[in-house]
């Protein structure tokens, strides 16, 4: 049996006692942000009642509602931190946890939490805007030289080839920070200088492994779109992943001694 499915047989068995938490936390961090769009979209469409021009409305929606929407959506991003603390405690305990799904609003840790989120970020937005660079270069090209060709059934499966590619090369840059979240729930005492240094260190030589089990999902993610409801997928995902970071920490700390 290869590392893959070990990992998601005890992913499997720890869901089978929490099923109802899991898809409980998921809800959790899901209210907020659909509250928020869904109130930016009422407000999209209430700006042009009241504003006649077009133009102007645009600029409105564009300038102020989605800077607010995304400025909202990263106040509330800790509850995300949460939901990760939450599963990463249950692959030792085998106890989703609810309360931890709130941990990081708790005090002293909520700016805590935001600024490892905002160093995160911050490391990942050049490289995702390089390895994007291909997809939007192209949209912007065609449009500009080749608005015709736009409109072509060729133009949008080039577009979906480039999207995945650049999706998947974003995710394989991103195992790098595979256990940032994970490391952050086992010491909520560390800065975020100390998250990330303490994360490369797990993740030397590691990140193949990652790899190897979030490419593993692929069937399971093509089933959800078709399938399979995105309310087991995600938490078995969730729980999986987790559970390789449980064990690649331990790792390294039996390499460390």
């Amino acid at each position: 049996m290869s590392a893959e499915a070990i990992i998601k047989s005890q992913a499997r068995g720890i869901l089978k006692q929490n099923y109802v938490r899991a898809i409980m936390a998921l809800l959790i961090i899901c209210i907020p942000y659909a509250i928020i769009d869904g109130t930016t979209t009422i407000i999209s469409c209430l700006v042009p009642q009241f504003v006649t021009d077009e133009t102007t409305s645009m600029i409105l929606v564009y300038s102020i509602g989605y800077p607010v929407e995304v400025i909202m959506g990263f106040l509330f991003s800790p509850i995300i931190n949460g939901y990760i603390r939450a599963f990463y405690k249950a692959a030792y305990t085998e106890k989703i946890d609810l309360k931890d799904v709130f941990f990081y609003f708790g005090s002293g840790r909520y700016i805590d939490a935001l600024g490892l989120n905002v160093r995160f970020i911050l490391r990942m937005l050049l490289p995702t805007l390089l390895l994007f660079s291909p997809l939007i270069a192209y949209g912007i090209i065609v449009s500009a030289f080749a608005p015709n060709f736009a409109k072509t059934v060729i133009y949008y499966d080039c577009y979906f080839i480039l999207a995945v590619l650049s999706t998947i090369t974003t995710v394989l840059y991103s195992l790098r920070y595979f256990t940032v979240f994970t490391v952050s729930a086992d010491n909520p005492d560390f800065s975020p200088k100390q998250v990330f240094q303490y994360n490369k260190y797990i993740m030397k030589h590691r990140t193949g492994s990652a790899a190897k089990l979030i490419f593993s999902f692929t069937p399971w993610i093509l089933l959800c779109l078709l399938i399979l409801p995105m309310l087991y997928v995600i938490p078995y995902m969730t729980q999986s992943l987790c559970v390789s970071a449980k064990w690649m920490t331990k790792a390294a700390l039996e390499e460390n001694e």
